[in-house]
């Protein structure tokens, strides 16, 4: 066991060595912005029920919902096309109205972009002066959650990343990381998976189970609110990792090695720009602490109970949790 220990800790620390396990992150690097989606803008304060909806084909969309009608139904007022000159840093955008009304002039109108962030930007009228606001409205609600079961010695138990989105109608969930399985011989080994919604219920179940309980088993869960934009850019680790699963081209052969770095690299993608969100991960020296003294079954279970308690004000618990979720607006199409 401790001839594994020490091979398993010499491939962690050349892999980390390269950077390549948990890649650095950089604070003063700007997001890239992303327009679409729908927003509410002070361009039009006499009218505090319209919306604006923004497609990625460059369609803006005037809409204006009543208070009494169903979260996703709207009146479309008009529809214009717009265009930035950079979509993923703009200085400017510009609409273009077959026909002009209180909002859009007929024509072709060009409005500075002078500041920008994942929820919100502000145009310029030049001519004016004129500055107005734009907020993103919250027709989603996104989290990232890492969840982890003590098991035996030498086995250890499940852990994984999870990603959910709740649209009011329905919730999706993605997950992957380490999970128990039976070989082609009856013997229950460890293996990097798709992790399905049963199994992290049913740790969810035990979580709440272990506060009355003084058996030996753990259950650990870290769980972050996110908004859209971290959301998508953290996504994508899962997005990769899932195709290297479906090409049978994981980075390790060791099952543990590839839950560490997927773990890692789920929590990194948190902070690869200017989020909201700012997790406490556990420093280069505390992951190599855990991978020393350690065996590799009980290192991710340590990972994310570290996650957790490094960031206990960002955690979102069960009792907060929104188990049934209705937005206030619904995206029109959704």
């Amino acid at each position: 066991m401790k001839r594994a220990v020490f091979l398993n800790l010499l491939v962690y620390l050349c892999v980390a060595a390269t950077g390549a396990a948990f890649p650095q992150s950089d604070a003063s690097r700007v997001c890239p912005f992303n327009i679409s989606g729908l927003w509410r803008s002070d361009i039009a304060a006499e009218m505090p029920r319209t919306f604006f909806s923004f497609s990625p084909e460059g369609h803006v969309t005037m809409l204006e919902h009543s208070r009494e009608a169903l979260p996703q139904d709207f009146e479309v007022i008009t529809s214009v096309r717009y265009k930035l000159d950079n979509p993923a840093a703009p200085k400017e955008i510009e609409f273009t109205a077959a026909r002009g009304d209180d909002v859009f002039q007929r024509g072709v109108t060009s409005w500075k972009i002078i500041q920008y962030g994942d929820d919100f930007f502000i145009t310029l009228e030049p001519v004016s002066g004129q500055q107005t606001r734009w907020v993103r409205e919250q027709t989603h609600r996104y989290f990232l959650t890492f969840a982890a079961r003590s098991g035996s010695l030498s086995l250890g138990g499940p852990a994984f990343a999870m990603w959910t989105v709740m649209d009011g109608r329905e919730t999706k969930i993605e997950a992957l990381g380490i999970r128990m399985t039976k070989d082609e011989t009856g013997k229950v080994v460890p293996t990097f998976a798709p992790i399905s919604a049963e199994l992290y219920d049913q740790i969810i179940e035990a979580s709440e189970k272990d506060k009355e309980s003084s058996k030996q088993e753990e259950s650990v869960i870290a769980r972050f609110e996110l908004n859209e934009a971290e959301f998508e850019r953290t996504h994508k680790i899962y997005q990769i990792w899932e195709k290297y699963v479906t090409a049978h081209k994981l980075p390790h052969v060791d099952p543990y090695l590839n839950g560490m770095e997927f773990l890692g690299r789920a929590a990194e993608g948190l902070n690869l720009c200017g989020d909201k969100v700012k997790m406490n991960r556990p420093t280069r020296r505390e992951r190599d602490e855990i991978v020393a003294k350690l065996n590799p079954p009980q290192q991710p279970l340590e990972y994310i109970r570290m996650t957790r308690k490094k960031n206990k004000e960002l955690h979102v618990t069960n009792s907060m949790y929104p188990w049934v979720w209705r937005p206030l607006i619904q995206q029109p199409g959704q």
